[in-house]
């Protein structure tokens, strides 16, 4: 990229640390993709970070989705509002680099992940 020294790297680049940490919120085959291809070989705490609080928000989802499928529509359809502002906010806090918690969900998932 033209006027960029060897430090800087564009977002999308393996090399950014940023990289992980975004892709991990395009859904759980982008949490694959960030932590297989992306976090592996190039470990940055910023990654890590949101690598953790994206895993216990799909295993939330998906544990509360199945529990209460045979529940009416609607209470599913908030829930997954909930769980959809939670995800953004993640999102937005890897966009801007920062490491803080979600509500409800983020300092369990750095501890009960905290080897990742």
């Amino acid at each position: 990229m033209p006027g960029t020294t060897d430090k800087e790297v564009y977002l999308g680049s393996p090399d950014n640390p940023k990289t992980a940490a975004v892709v991990c919120y395009i859904t759980l085959i982008g949490w694959l993709i960030a932590y297989f291809a992306l976090y592996k070989n190039a470990k940055t705490s910023l990654a890590a970070y949101h690598l953790r609080q994206t895993l216990l928000l799909y295993i939330f989802l998906f544990a509360v989705n199945s529990l209460i499928y045979v529940a009416t529509k609607a209470f599913i359809i908030s829930l997954d509002f909930i769980w959809f502002i939670l995800w953004l906010m993640g999102f937005f806090n890897a966009i801007y680099e920062r490491q803080k918690p979600m509500p409800i969900i983020g300092k369990w998932s750095q501890k009960l992940f905290k080897k990742l």
